[in-house]
């Protein structure tokens, strides 16, 4: 009996590292570091908002996605007064978990639980379709 339990548990910790070797699971294929390519269609950096406050400018950005389900989303931004100097940049930065239906890849900020944000994954990019104040953007990640 002890021989038996001993070979089912060595067969129960093979089949665990398969699984851990998937290559076709999600969080395989996606996992990695995506850049921001392009804000509708122009490379960083790229004025984001304007108005009588000054502008907000993206200067870059990048998404750790994780094979274990868990993400890091990082924006680089600069603000600048009207008439005066660029402010140092900042950093805003989102984690969290992801999950992937179908080609929707939907990311949840662990800080934030009603700040749901989604992305279309097309091969190595992740395509976002924005909307904030009042304006409509999109963004392109890839790898």
């Amino acid at each position: 009996m002890k021989r038996f339990l001993m070979l089912a548990f060595a067969a129960a910790l093979s089949v665990g590292a398969s699984a851990c070797q998937d290559t076709t699971s999600p969080g395989a294929v996606l996992s990695g570091t995506y850049s921001l390519r392009t804000i509708n269609n122009v490379a960083p950096p790229v004025i984001l908002y304007a108005d009588a406050t000054g502008t907000t400018e993206v200067l870059g950005g990048q998404i750790q996605i994780n094979r274990d389900g868990t993400f890091i989303d990082v924006v680089t931004y600069r603000d600048t007064p009207p008439g005066g100097v660029p402010g140092a940049p900042y950093n805003d930065t989102i984690d969290g978990s992801w999950s992937l239906s179908g080609n929707t890849l939907q990311f949840n900020d662990a800080s934030n639980l009603s700040n749901v944000y989604y992305a279309t994954v097309s091969g190595n990019q992740l395509v976002f379709y924005n909307t904030a104040s009042g304006s409509s953007y999109t963004t392109v990640y890839s790898k």
